[in-house]
């Protein structure tokens, strides 16, 4: 009887110090948790110009200098519609890719393009949501509104958002 009754408290010794390793390993796991990023404001300049139309898709590259990624190229797939306004044009960017020696960021945008009589153009209510990274980028996201020109054949986009 008293091998059974101790059998009995090795068991449940044994039992408590699996629990005690257990809750020591999740509160160390807490600890070592990385807070969530907090968004940081960045602000950039991007130029770029038509590449080429394939269907009804218009192709747009170029360069960019951001004030947290740095210097990178851009390139995006558009298709343009007619705006709200007589001569405007929405042009929805349903993919845009980032790309820097860090890595890329890719997602979606918008803006309204109005054509000004001497062939130049006025780009606002820009938009751009950049939610799938790769490299150092991955899991960060870039978010934000952009405005900008166009003239001799270069679109110039000045653009602030939040980088997390």
């Amino acid at each position: 009887m008293q091998i059974i009754e101790a059998v009995g408290r090795i068991g449940r010794a044994r039992k408590l110090l699996l629990l005690a390793a257990l809750l020591a390993v999740s509160v160390s796991g807490l600890a070592l948790a990385k807070p969530a990023k907090q968004a940081r404001k960045t602000s950039g300049v991007v130029w770029a110009g038509t590449t080429h139309v394939e269907g009804s898709d218009l192709y747009v590259a170029g360069d960019l200098k951001d004030k947290i990624l740095g210097r990178g190229a851009i390139v995006y797939v558009t298709r343009v519609s007619t705006g709200e306004e007589p001569g405007s044009l929405l042009v929805k960017a349903r993919k845009i890719t980032i790309y820097t020696t860090r890595g890329s960021l890719r997602g979606k945008g918008q803006a309204t393009q109005t054509i000004n009589p001497d062939g130049t153009a006025t780009v606002s209510d820009g938009t751009f949501n950049l939610k799938k990274g790769t490299g150092a980028y991955k899991g960060h996201k870039l978010k934000g509104t952009f405005d900008g020109t166009y003239e001799d054949d270069v679109y110039t986009f000045n653009y602030k958002g939040k980088y997390r």
